[in-house]
């Protein structure tokens, strides 16, 4: 289960109505080299063949069931300018 705290729902919901379409919120995680893995977070107007679409608090969430082991439990915050992924299991690196 992911979590969304109110602030970052609202910084969603604001960067989502100024798009034109309507858009999900495209969620996991992206490898850039052999053992390092990063938090991946943007918005789309599309969903690709293997993602699911995934509803938490409103937002609709796409994600790719493998990176469900990564992003299960965690939480994504908003906090000075930016967006924070809160892991209780940490096992990637923080969103950059």
């Amino acid at each position: 289960m992911i979590t969304i705290t109110k602030k970052a729902q609202e910084v969603i919901r604001d960067m989502q109505q100024n798009m034109e379409e309507e858009t999900f919120l495209r969620y996991g995680v992206t490898s850039s080299c052999c053992n390092q893995m990063n938090y991946s977070l943007n918005l789309a107007l599309y969903k690709t063949e293997l993602e699911k679409v995934y509803v938490v608090d409103g937002i609709q969430i796409l994600m790719n069931p493998s990176d469900a082991r990564y992003t299960d439990h965690t939480e994504i915050d908003f906090q000075d300018n930016g967006f924070v992924i809160n892991n209780p299991n940490p096992l990637v690196s923080p969103l950059q």
